[in-house]
C-alpha cells in the first residue's frame, strides 16, 4: 500500500463521522444531533491530501487562551480593524463566542462549529456576544475561511504576538497518520503464552520488594477492557470501561481498541503489586475509531489521576504542535500544579522516525521514551530520536493483555487480513516502552522508599551510564535497582554481582 493511501486511510478515521450521513454521505443519519458539538477536528493544513503530510490536528473554531488573559482577546477578535484593514473585525460581533470548560487557568473559546447543535438551533447567544452561527448548518466546513481557526490565531498574533493563544490540539495514541501505534497487533500462538516482557518476580540483587507495591500509577488512554483481570498480572487493574468491539458487533475489535489495557498490562510485567487505574479520555466528537483526544480532555484526566494520589502517571497521548510549540493545557497544568508535588509524568516519543519533538514527550518535566529493537541494540526503525528523548526502553514485539475477538488490519503488509485474538497480542509502538519506564520507577519506590522524582533520577542516571552509540541513553526491565554492575554469568537477568 503507498503511504500517500495508507495517511489518506488512518485520517478517514479521525476526520470521518462513520454514522453521520450529512457528513460522508454514506451510513445512516444520526438522531443524536442536539446534544453533539456541532464540529470536529481537522487536519492542518487543509490541503493535506495533495501535500503527503499533516502538520498538527486541531478542534474546529476554538482557542485556549490563560484565563487572565479572556477579556483581552475577545476584545481584540472584536474589535474593528486599522484603517487601510478591509477584512473587518476577527470575529464579527453577530456572531456567538462560547466558553469550552478546561482546567483552572484555561479558559477555551468556541464559535461555529465549536458550538452545540442544540444552542445553534435554537439560536442561544453566546456567553461573550453574539447569537448567529455564522457558518454552513449543512456541517460542511471550509478550513481556509476567515473564520477558521488557523486564520484566527494569525490575525490574533499579529495584534498580541506569539503563543498568547493556541489551538486546542488533538493528540493521538501514536505519531501523526500511523494506523495503530507502530504495528497493528498480531496474534500470538495458543492461550498458554506469557507476557513480554516476563512478570517481575520482584527481586533484585538478591532482595525483595522491588514490586511497586502501594505505589499508584495512572494511565490516561481509550480505558480498560472488561475481563482481562483473569490474566495473573492484571488482577486488581481498575479503570474506566472500554468497549472495544464495533458498534452492533461483540467479536469485531475496532482500531486502537484495547490500547489502554495492553498498557496497563505492561505496568504490571514490571511493577506487579502497584495500583494501577486506567482513564479514559473521550476521543474527538463521534469518532470512535480515531484513537485520539483533544488537549482539554486529556489534561482534565491527568488532573483526576492527580486528585486520586497517582505518583506516577502515564500520558499516552502524544503528537505535533502548532509550529512546534507547548501545549497551553499542559504548561498550565505544571505552573499551577505538578511544579509543586513530587509527581512523575511518563509520555512516549512517538512513531514517525523523526527528531521533530512531540508533545507531551518533548517538555524537560516529562520522561519522554523512546523504543528499542527487539535484541535491545538499537533503537526501533519507527522511534522518533533526539535529544529531547530521556530515555529508550524496548518496544519492539511486546506481548500483553488484549480483548477476545477478530481484528481487521489495514495497513500494510495485510490490508483486510482478519487476526483472531484469545486475550493476548503481540503488540510495538513507543507507547508500550512508556509503561515499562513507569513501572521501574514503581517498583524502585517500593523498595527504596525513594518518591518518584528520585526514583526516576536514579533510573535515568543508570541509562546515561549506559548509552548505547547512536541511541542515547537505555533502561531494560530487570534494571529497576538502578545499578550499573556487570552480569555475573551469561543468564543472569538482575545485574546482581552474586
Amino acid at each position: 500500500m503507498p503511504a500517500e493511501r495508507r495517511l489518506e486511510d488512518a485520517l478517514h478515521l479521525i476526520l470521518d463521522d462513520p454514522d453521520d450521513q450529512e457528513s460522508t454521505g454514506r451510513g445512516r443519519k444520526r438522531t443524536d444531533r442536539e446534544e453533539r458539538w456541532h464540529g470536529t477536528a481537522a487536519a492542518y493544513p487543509p490541503d493535506w491530501k495533495t501535500r503527503g503530510y499533516v502538520e498538527y490536528f486541531y478542534r474546529r473554531d476554538t482557542i485556549l487562551v490563560r484565563t487572565e488573559h479572556v477579556d483581552l482577546v475577545v476584545e481584540t477578535l472584536r474589535e474593528s480593524p486599522v484603517p487601510g484593514d478591509v477584512r473587518g473585525p476577527i470575529i464579527p460581533e453577530k456572531v456567538a463566542i462560547d466558553r469550552l470548560r478546561v482546567i483552572g487557568g484555561v479558559t477555551g473559546l468556541v464559535w461555529r462549529y465549536g458550538r452545540t447543535f442544540g444552542s445553534v438551533k435554537a439560536g442561544q447567544p453566546g456567553k461573550f456576544g453574539g447569537k448567529e452561527f455564522g457558518g454552513r448548518r449543512d456541517g460542511r466546513y471550509d478550513d481556509t475561511d476567515a473564520l477558521s481557526t488557523p486564520n484566527v490565531l494569525a490575525r490574533l498574533e499579529e495584534k498580541l504576538g506569539p503563543d498568547l493563544v493556541t489551538p486546542d490540539t488533538a493528540l493521538q495514541l501514536n505519531g501523526n497518520g500511523h494506523p495503530c501505534p507502530a504495528t497493528e497487533p498480531a496474534r500470538v500462538p495458543g492461550k498458554a503464552a506469557c507476557p513480554e516482557p516476563p512478570v517481575s518476580t520482584g527481586i533484585c540483587c538478591g532482595t525483595r520488594g522491588w514490586d511497586g507495591r502501594d505505589v499508584f500509577v495512572g494511565v490516561v488512554d481509550g480505558g480498560l477492557v472488561d475481563g482481562v483481570q483473569v490474566w495473573p498480572w492484571m488482577a486488581g487493574v481498575t479503570g474506566d470501561a472500554e468497549n472495544p468491539f464495533k458498534a452492533g458487533t461483540t467479536t469485531q475489535i475496532k482500531p486502537y481498541a484495547c490500547h489502554g489495557t495492553f498498557v496497563a498490562g505492561c505496568v504490571r510485567t514490571v511493577a506487579p503489586k502497584a495500583k494501577v487505574h486506567v482513564k479514559k479520555a473521550e476521543y474527538i466528537d463521534n469518532r470512535p475509531h480515531a484513537g485520539m483526544a483533544y488537549e482539554h480532555e486529556i489534561i482534565q484526566k491527568m488532573n483526576e489521576l492527580m486528585d486520586c494520589g497517582a505518583e506516577v502517571i502515564v500520558c499516552e497521548f502524544d503528537g505535533f504542535t502548532r509550529f512546534h510549540r507547548p501545549l497551553l493545557t499542559f504548561n498550565t497544568f505544571y505552573d499551577k500544579r505538578l511544579r509543586h508535588l513530587n509527581v512523575v509524568i511518563v509520555a512516549p516519543a512517538g512513531n514517525d522516525t523523526t527528531y521533530e519533538p512531540t508533545f507531551p514527550a518533548a517538555y524537560s518535566w516529562v520522561i519522554g521514551v523512546g523504543a528499542l529493537s527487539a535484541d535491545g541494540n538499537c533503537r526501533a526503525s519507527f522511534s522518533n530520536y533526539g535529544g529531547w528523548v530521556d530515555v529508550y526502553a524496548p518496544g519492539v514485539d511486546l506481548v500483553n493483555a488484549f480483548a477476545v475477538g477478530d481484528y481487521e488490519c489495514f495497513e500494510d503488509p495485510a490490508p483486510h487480513d482478519v487476526r483472531h485474538f484469545e486475550g493476548l497480542a503481540s503488540w510495538s509502538g513507543t507507547s508500550f516502552s512508556t509503561p515499562l519506564v513507569a513501572g521501574m520507577i514503581a517498583a524502585r519506590m517500593s523498595a527504596t522508599g525513594e518518591n518518584a522524582q528520585l526514583a526516576a533520577e536514579s533510573l535515568l542516571r543508570l541509562a546515561r551510564s549506559q548509552a548505547v552509540p547512536g541511541v542515547g541513553p537505555v533502561l531494560h526491565p530487570h534494571e529497576v535497582c538502578a545499578t550499573p554492575r556487570k552480569p555475573c554469568h551469561p543468564t543472569c537477568d538482575c545485574a546482581c554481582t552474586h
